[in-house]
């Protein structure tokens, strides 16, 4: 290359005896992992003048601020609140018990025992009780107390999942029904 000579559009100077004009990778292989390079050379593996080594060796980390390149640091996120209602949507535990229904007009049986489905709803805290339907049977079955807040006592207070275990009687609207079992989603939660 001729030193005394500027660099002009139209005025360039090639070396006849360059063969190798590829430009190198920035990275370098070491017992098969790969690392960055960090010696510096010019296109093809030449070694460059003191000029262009200023440019390309890495700049002093106390001086660079890489927020100026890739923005500030992204505070992380605070944790969602997820609604109630949204986190136990389709969530109920559901109780298998019987209630004991007096007969008043046959001298074979004083009572009947009829088997229900209390099924108490997460989202709302609401409750139904539901008899499976039982073919051929002669007696009203399926829903017998609908889906709302059933009062516990006189002071208003309601049914809550706390208050529900087997084995346990609960009294809903004057009728006794014994918890017997429950489903495996209910005796996990």
């Amino acid at each position: 290359m001729a030193w005394g000579l500027p660099k002009l559009p139209g005025l360039s100077f090639s070396d006849p005896t360059k063969s190798r004009h590829h430009l190198r990778g920035s990275l370098r292989f070491h017992h098969g992992h790969r690392f960055p390079d960090t010696r510096v050379t010019a296109p093809g593996g030449e070694p460059t003048d003191v000029d262009s080594n200023a440019f390309a060796l890495p700049d002093d980390s106390v001086n660079y601020d890489p927020s100026l390149t890739y923005g500030r640091v992204k505070q992380p996120a605070l944790p969602q609140v997820i609604p109630r209602w949204v986190h136990y949507d389709q969530r109920c535990l559901n109780f298998t018990a019987f209630m004991k229904q007096p007969v008043f007009d046959s001298p074979d049986e004083a009572y009947r025992v009829r088997v229900v489905n209390i099924i108490y709803f997460l989202e709302d805290d609401t409750m139904t009780v539901m008899e499976p339907h039982v073919h051929n049977s002669g007696l009203w079955q399926g829903r017998m107390v609908k889906r709302d807040k059933i009062p516990k006592n006189d002071l208003g207070e309601s049914w809550h999942w706390k208050d529900l275990d087997n084995g346990k009687d609960i009294c809903i609207f004057g009728k006794v029904f014994h918890t017997v079992s429950c489903d495996l989603y209910t005796k996990v939660s």
